[in-house]
């Protein structure tokens, strides 16, 4: 009896301890996690996933799970940081340019990194930094803010592309262009600050007025203006990161991108979150990022890679299949051979006036967007009145004056309603002058 008694305590000890075994094993082999936040595309961070799970079981000999926080461009993903306030649910902050990392760095949000093979990215490149000095955030993919058209539909409408940023304003464009807002996309963003700092803040912002006059609407960020462009339905798309116009092309769209006189690189950029609740994943991710493999993998998710010493024809060979597609877009064997027309950028003014530009566009332009083309079209009206009137040889002389007094409130001032009534005016005075 006692016997058979400890023979069935035995039993359900070793029974107990075979139902437990799994549960160990289960938390020993449990994956490991890290998290991005940033405006990054989709196909870029499948691409990114793939590979890098791929690395650190190969290395680690475990899975590591991965979460993406996307909310959107490059200021919502800024402001998404910003209320986490240094405990995000994020461990790497991942895209935008330099401008967007240099706020949060501002801010007091990064963490200082220097990944390896950080010394094979460039320090700048035409006045723009590439990485920082002092290691906060490092450029992984560059590219060049374009402009993008679809050539079939310019073709059929029978319009050149526009090459430079006045031939935007020609009336013929009017109704076949699209653009984002600046604060939901800092690809458009940087588009302001390349008027800004190339033509001067009182000149940029007339231009801007004049330009969403030509808009046919705005779209809601860079990947809807493309999706818009390369289906068609717009012909024309204003400020857009480069790669787009590659991506498309793949696909098998006939999308062109053509590079205005005056532009930027931009250094797609990554960084470490301040209170990364992963903090050591998060560094052997930068770490792999930039290695061969890791530059690969952002090639083959559709974004230029960073390293100096890296070859598409090389690539091609072996076996990257967005190698071929990187040169025919650039025309060069590596994105660090373009020869491209820059304008001097102030990367610390553009830092500082982030939230100012993207306000003033949002309440003088955007939100202001019918009124402003109400006042645009009246006033074109009555120039072509006065034209007409001084064709018949009428004395228009008090006309013209109101009318340039209209051009400059809508112009310089942004007072809409005061160009409106000024406009009047003008005509006014052709019937009683």
């Amino acid at each position: 009896m006692r016997k058979k008694t400890l023979a069935i305590t035995i039993f359900a000890v070793l029974a107990m301890a075979l139902l437990l075994v799994p549960n160990f094993a289960a938390k020993a082999q449990a994956a490991d996690k890290l998290g991005w936040v940033g405006p990054v595309y989709k196909e870029l961070s499948a691409s990114l996933t793939e590979g890098f799970k791929a690395y650190y079981k190969k290395t680690y000999g475990k899975d590591v799970d991965i979460t993406f926080v996307r909310p959107g461009g490059w200021p919502v993903c800024v402001d998404k940081v910003r209320i986490w306030g240094g405990k995000p649910d994020a461990d790497i902050f991942l895209g935008a340019g330099a401008p967007a990392h240099e706020v949060l760095k501002q801010d007091g949000l990064l963490i200082p990194y220097r990944p390896k093979n950080w010394d094979k990215v460039p320090a700048e490149w035409h006045g723009m930094k590439v990485k920082d000095k002092d290691d906060y955030w490092t450029c992984f993919a560059p590219w060049i803010v374009t402009n993008l058209y679809n050539e079939k539909v310019l073709k059929k409408l029978r319009l050149p592309p526009p090459k430079t940023w006045n031939d935007l304003l020609n009336p013929i464009y009017r109704g076949n262009i699209v653009h984002t807002l600046p604060y939901a996309s800092g690809t458009m963003h940087e588009a302001i600050e390349i008027l800004i700092q190339g033509f001067g803040e009182k000149e940029a912002w007339k231009y801007l007025r004049l330009l969403a006059a030509q808009l046919a609407r705005f779209s809601t960020g860079s990947t809807d203006t493309t999706n818009l462009v390369k289906r068609g339905e717009v012909p024309i798309g204003v400020a857009q990161p480069q790669m787009n116009a590659m991506a498309a092309r793949k696909d098998g769209y006939p999308v062109r991108d053509l590079l205005p006189e005056k532009t930027i690189l931009v250094p797609e950029a990554v960084a470490l979150l301040k209170g990364a609740p992963n903090e050591k994943i998060g560094k052997i991710f930068l770490d792999w990022l930039f290695s061969m493999d890791g530059q690969k993998y952002v090639l083959e998710g559709r974004y230029f890679a960073a390293r100096s010493d890296i070859k598409f024809s090389v690539w091609e060979k072996e076996g990257v299949t967005m190698a071929k597609h990187a040169e025919k877009a650039l025309g060069v064997d590596s994105f660090w051979d373009l020869d491209v027309g820059f304008i001097e950028y102030d990367l610390d003014l553009a830092t500082k006036r982030w939230d100012e530009v993207n306000r003033k566009y949002e309440y003088e332009i955007y939100r202001k967007w019918g009124e402003l083309k109400s006042s645009l079209f009246l006033i074109e009206e009555v120039e072509g009145e006065i034209q007409a009137a001084k064709a018949q040889k009428m004395k228009v002389k008090k006309a013209e004056a109101k009318i340039k007094e209209a051009r400059k409130l809508f112009e310089i001032d942004g007072a809409y309603a005061a160009a409106r009534l000024a406009a009047s005016k003008a005509r006014a005075l052709l019937v009683a002058p």
